[in-house]
């Protein structure tokens, strides 16, 4: 996608935004403007996307220092509070300590924190600090109100992300002053009774916000982006203010784009060229939950209770041969199993998160009682049979194949991916596949773990994909093999394909389809490869069509497509198949050493990175020794390649799955090497990152 969409994209806003006062001149948006639509020489979108995850990630681990809130208010006022204990009294919003809480029991929709705000002061920015793990403690549904009290006008209404643990922006922007701002808790999570409320963070206009610095973008931050590590630190600082003011101007008219009583009809598409900005947006967020809630239904009356023999589905599992109709699968048993028919219930998967429980499953032979072990269970099954997290492992259905990469010795990135088979053509079923992976969109805590390739979750929350950037998710040697040919010239062509390439290709289902009339007669010559791989590579990018449609019509039955026109494919693939957790024990216990010990030094330093990491990091390592993300994974470590380097980057051998390990001389340099080697490795025989993706 070429950078000219931004031009359309600041023109559409600044038709919005021009009637609204203050003028956007005011702001030097001008300038801002300027910045983003003429980019740097060599300059691209996807650098945009790699600052904007850059910059999202900082803002979501800013330490921001908004100074006491005394120093804004009066007095607080709460609506109850448990007991007297220290731990939950209202003192505790203000002690800047974020495991105490204020703690409200009584009525469901009728907690309350008054704040008096002093005169004069103007909110710039009110923020209240949750924690995901107070469960159904933790308010949902926020209306903030100003004013007195018997007279208040109602300024923000705040939908909540239950996952978030830390500061929730409720209020932001005021330009005036209101004696008392009412925080009134009206839904919690589950539909909980009692709330709690870890803190309340003011910034005023008064205030000089914590913002962007050059030292932001030191070496040492920029390591796990790659795009950005050998930018000018100078340009990336401008870059980074022109994205940001644009989002802010974004989140200025963002309302007037899709009214948001109308989720059922509008849609978010003409923001499809930033959809790689949005997390930025301080509305986005906001905007989804309020579409998840206002588009649910109540629960079943009755929960459906199924019959499943799990001993039958490990058989199928372990030998499908046994059952070619896949009958006793825990796919097939839990399809037919919850037809209205059978369980007397129509699931539409559009539940509020109260209902975390979806169907009850009776195991045979077997002394469980589900109550909500069972249940998760069964999805936990039924998503190994779909997708088996080892490449050893038979294939117990056809709804999914390997992708010729993860087929491919000599691929080195995306090796544990799957896509829909080609072939299957039961399409009701795909569509089923993808109400359930709605639902879990929905529940936020229910995950069905498909490893699909991210050019197939692109295509299901509707961005668009091409060849070059994101076929190489699927099938990595066609994609180089097709450039290679492009490129090729004549004495080579006829040496390597005259007489041997015909007009035909091969999908990923290993089905041979020809490319043209008389395809695997007719032989491809010289002034012909260009249309060849034209035709490939329309055959390739197509061959899931109907199949990827299908899941996304299943997925806008539960899901409305405003929300998936908000959500980023990485937030799909986290929040439908959860998150990798990649422990560095499980990483290294099924390793092999050779010409190594398991007590040298550069073992230890090893252990001690790992142990250092993120679950992003040890995930981007797995990904750098195996070309998976996922274990099991069997490694191989051996010594560095040459015993007199010291402090040299490790290497890689993924066809192999082998780490060659050099000497260094501390473990903090050893962390260094082996983290920015796992961000920043190139992809072999090329010269594009693996990371693109």
């Amino acid at each position: 996608m070429s950078l000219f969409s931004w031009s359309e994209a600041v023109e559409m806003f600044y038709t919005l935004r021009l009637s609204k006062p203050p003028a956007i001149e005011k702001y030097g948006d001008r300038e801002a403007m300027r910045q983003l639509t003429n980019p740097p020489p060599k300059w691209s979108l996807e650098a945009d996307e790699e600052l904007a995850k850059f910059l999202a990630d900082h803002m979501n681990k800013m330490d921001a220092n908004l100074g006491s809130i005394s120093h804004y208010v009066d007095g607080i006022e709460v609506s109850s509070v448990i007991g007297k204990l220290e731990d939950s009294s209202k003192d505790c919003l203000t002690d800047g300590d974020p495991v105490t809480y204020w703690e409200s029991d009584g009525n469901q929709g009728r907690h309350w924190v008054r704040l008096s705000i002093k005169p004069g002061v103007i909110i710039k920015r009110l923020y209240i600090e949750l924690d995901a793990r107070d469960d159904n403690y933790m308010p949902y549904r926020i209306i903030i109100s100003g004013g007195e009290v018997g007279h208040f006008k109602q300024l923000n209404e705040v939908f909540v992300d239950l996952t978030v643990t830390g500061d929730v922006l409720v209020l932001e922007e005021m330009t005036q002053y209101f004696h008392i701002i009412e925080i009134k808790i009206k839904e919690c999570k589950d539909d909980g009774i009692d709330t709690r409320i870890h803190g309340i963070k003011i910034v005023s206009t008064g205030d000089k916000e914590p913002g962007l610095s050059r030292d932001l973008f030191a070496d040492t931050n920029l390591v796990r982006f790659p795009k950005l590590d050998a930018v000018d630190t100078i340009l990336l600082y401008h870059r980074a203010k022109a994205l940001l003011r644009f989002v802010e101007l974004l989140d200025s008219v963002i309302h007037y784009l899709l009214p948001s009583w109308n989720y059922t009809a509008g849609s978010f598409k003409d923001l499809e060229a930033i959809r790689q900005l949005l997390p930025l947006s301080r509305y986005r967020g906001n905007l989804i939950e309020k579409f998840l809630k206002e588009s649910q239904t109540c629960s079943p009356e009755k929960m459906p209770k199924l019959f499943i023999n799990r001993r039958l589905a490990a058989e199928h599992r372990a030998d499908p041969s046994q059952d070619p109709d896949a009958k006793y699968s825990m796919f097939h048993q839990l399809y037919e199993g919850l037809h209205p028919e059978k369980c007397g219930v129509k699931l539409d998967f559009r539940w509020s998160g109260r209902y975390d429980q979806w169907w009850e499953c009776k195991f045979l032979s077997e002394g469980i009682i589900d109550q909500g072990g069972g249940f998760r269970d069964s999805l936990a099954d039924m998503a190994e049979e779909l997708c088996p997290s080892s490449m050893d492992d038979p294939m117990p259905l056809n709804y999914f194949v390997r992708s010729p990469n993860q087929l491919h010795d000599s691929s080195n990135v995306n090796r544990d991916t799957y896509l829909p088979n080609p072939s299957c053509k039961e399409l009701a079923k795909f569509e089923w596949i993808g109400m359930v992976m709605g639902g879990c969109l929905r529940s936020g805590r229910e995950h069905l773990v498909l490893s699909l390739a991210s050019y197939t979750w692109k295509q299901l929350v509707g961005e668009r994909v091409s060849w070059s950037r994101d076929f190489q998710s699927v099938d990595f040697a066609q994609v180089k093999l097709l450039e290679t040919l492009e490129s090729m010239d004549r004495e080579t062509f006829d040496t390597k394909f005259s007489g041997v390439l015909t007009f035909t290709a091969v999908l990923s289902d290993n089905t041979l389809i020809s490319l043209a009339p008389g395809g695997a007669e007719r032989y491809v010559d010289f002034e012909e490869r260009k249309e060849y791989c034209r035709l490939v590579q329309e055959a390739r990018m197509f061959e899931s069509k109907l199949q990827v449609e299908a899941i996304r019509r299943g997925m806008l039955k539960v899901v409305p497509r405003a929300v998936l026109d908000l959500i980023t494919w990485q937030d799909m693939g986290i929040r439908c198949a959860g998150k990798y957790h990649t422990c560095r024990v499980f990483i290294l216990s099924p390793g092999h050493y050779e010409d190594i010990s398991e007590n040298d030094r550069r073992i230890k330093d090893l252990w001690n990175a790992l142990e250092n990491f993120t679950n992003e990091d040890r995930s981007r390592f797995l990904r750098f020794v195996t070309g998976r993300r996922r274990l099991p994974a069997q490694l191989y470590i051996c010594p560095g390649r040459s015993n007199a380097e010291t402090d040299s980057l490790p290497e890689a051998a993924t066809c192999s799955s082998t780490l060659f390990l050099p000497k260094y001389s501390s473990a903090k340099v050893a962390e260094e090497k082996i983290r920015y080697a796992s961000y920043n490795c190139i992809a072999i025989d090329t010269d594009v990152s693996p990371w693109e993706e």
